[in-house]
């Protein structure tokens, strides 16, 4: 599978943003509010390298506790997949668990995106093509 971009944990987006936008990087698109999960997202490119600042929106956010346990830091990879259901089938044969279900991202054009679980590599993202 395609690597699709790197989710990095953020607790101030926009003093990230400005801080990476130092580094050479540039937003790609606007920023984006997916209340279902509780989050604020920012895609930023620099040289084909795509990554998404995720920050909670309040206390009730789910990457709060990782956000609490790591800091600010990079925490999925996010791959590109033809066919979701049939792929999230193959990684659970393989040891990974559903931490959140197949649920549309607005901040990546409304596609379905699922996250998984396995204690070897962490969490890992994946999108349907």
């Amino acid at each position: 599978m395609k690597i699709h971009h790197v989710g990095y944990l953020v607790v101030d987006i926009d003093k990230a943003i400005n801080d990476l936008i130092g580094l050479g990087y540039e937003l790609e698109g606007e920023a984006c509010v997916d209340k279902k999960r509780n989050i604020k997202i920012q895609f930023l490119k620099n040289e084909g390298y795509l990554i998404e600042l995720v920050s909670p929106l309040n206390d009730s956010s789910p990457v709060n506790s990782t956000l609490k346990k790591t800091g600010s830091s990079p925490y999925h990879f996010c791959y590109e997949t033809p066919v979701l259901i049939e792929q999230v089938t193959k990684l659970k044969q393989h040891g990974y668990i559903v931490i959140a279900e197949a649920l549309e991202a607005p901040a990546i054009g409304n596609k379905k995106v699922v996250f998984l679980y396995k204690n070897s590599v962490g969490i890992v993202e994946l999108v349907e093509e």
